[in-house]
């Protein structure tokens, strides 16, 4: 969990604001943009993207994630926005 950013993007009522990691609760939706470290776990809700996952799993080749997909946070987003 070192890896995972200390702040996260909340998406309410089509807004973006920075929170502390801290500060997210179940339920509320985060935007992960690319190029971002995933600040927690949770399921992609929509969009696309390819993450390393290679921290947790060794694995070297990103992992598409699409709606419905489960993140791990501090595992990097590479190249579209969920």
């Amino acid at each position: 969990m070192e890896l995972a950013p200390d702040t996260a993007i909340l998406y309410e009522n089509g807004s973006e604001r920075e929170i502390e990691t801290a500060l997210v609760r179940i339920g509320q939706h985060l935007l992960i943009k690319p190029g971002s470290r995933i600040p927690l776990d949770g399921t992609v809700v929509s969009g696309t993207s390819s993450v390393d996952e290679s921290m947790l799993t060794g694995e070297s080749i990103p992992v598409e994630k699409q709606s419905g997909d489960t993140l791990i946070g501090g595992s990097m987003n590479y190249n579209g926005a969920m």
